[in-house]
């Protein structure tokens, strides 16, 4: 669905571009933390933080891999012998 007017997806579009890439750069940046923060809040409280570690990176990046690759990394997120980072 676009409810957006041609004209003003012009206008946000020159009022984006009017700001410099280090602007631009920021914003995103911030927006990806806001996505995390809501990620993060979302999550059961009760979890382990290595459970709470898996549903993150499943919420946040299950869509984008395929499944064989998520249950990989999730095994290895669980694994005993996981390495601290």
């Amino acid at each position: 669905m676009n409810d957006t007017t041609p004209q003003m997806q012009d206008l946000h579009r020159a009022l984006l571009m009017a700001r410099s890439n280090e602007e631009r750069f920021q914003m995103g940046i911030s927006m990806c933390q806001t996505a995390r923060t809501i990620v993060w809040s979302s999550l059961p409280e009760d979890l382990t933080p290595p459970e709470r570690r898996v549903q993150f990176f499943l919420r946040y990046y299950g869509d984008e891999l395929p499944a064989d690759r998520c249950d990989d990394i999730v095994a290895e997120m669980r694994s005993p012998n996981e390495k601290a980072t």
